[in-house]
C-alpha cells in the first residue's frame, strides 16, 4: 500500500511517513499542491493524507481532483482549523482529523477506511 502526504509542516510530514512505514506502507511526503500533482503522476497511490491550507492552494481541492482520477484514493483530510474541517465535510470528504491528533486516531481511520476493520 502506498501514501502520499502533502503537508506543509516538515515536523508533521515526517512523523505520519515514519508512523505509516512502521506499519509497512510506502510513504511519500509532498510539501505543495503541485509537488503531490507531480508525485501523483508518477505513482499509484491508496491514500491520501492531507492539510487543508498549503502554500500553493487548498488541499480540499487537491483531494477532489486526485478523486476524479482514482476514485478509490482513501482520503484522510487534517488541519488545525475547525472551519476547515467542516468544508471537507460539505465537500465530501468526510473523513477528517483536526490537529493535534494522536497517531491512533490516524491508524484507526486507516484501519477503518482501508481495510474495512477496526
Amino acid at each position: 500500500m502506498r501514501a502520499l502526504i502533502v503537508d506543509d509542516d516538515l515536523a508533521v510530514s515526517r512523523i505520519l511517513s515514519r508512523y505509516l512505514t512502521q506499519r509497512g506502507w510506502l510513504a511519500d511526503e509532498a510539501p505543495r499542491v503541485s509537488s503531490a500533482l507531480d508525485a501523483f503522476k508518477q505513482g499509484s497511490y491508496d491514500l491520501l493524507i492531507s492539510d487543508v491550507d498549503l502554500p500553493d492552494g487548498d488541499g480540499l481541492s487537491l483531494a477532489q481532483a486526485l478523486l476524479k482520477v482514482k476514485p478509490s484514493l482513501t482520503v484522510i483530510v487534517v488541519s488545525g482549523d475547525p472551519d476547515n474541517l467542516e468544508r471537507a465535510r460539505e465537500a465530501g470528504l468526510a473523513t477528517c482529523l483536526h490537529k493535534p491528533f494522536a497517531l491512533d486516531e490516524l491508524r484507526t481511520l486507516i484501519d477503518l477506511e482501508c481495510t474495512g476493520k477496526i
